[in-house]
């Protein structure tokens, strides 16, 4: 196996890149957005069942 092909993807990628920034930005964007409202939501019901442990005193 050589790395032509791979070469091959990575500049074909590498152009998509760099002729589309805008979207690339948006995809970027959007991807943050979704894992920040994982990381909160998670963060979220961890905190809610925490609390209510506590209210019922389990450890």
């Amino acid at each position: 196996m050589s790395a032509r092909p791979l070469q091959g993807l990575l500049g074909d990628a590498v152009d998509f890149v760099l002729t589309n920034p805008i979207f690339v930005g948006f995809v970027v964007l959007l991807l943050l957005f979704v894992f920040f409202g994982y990381l909160f939501v998670r963060r979220t019901l961890l905190g809610l069942r925490e609390g209510y442990d506590d209210g019922y005193g389990k450890e």
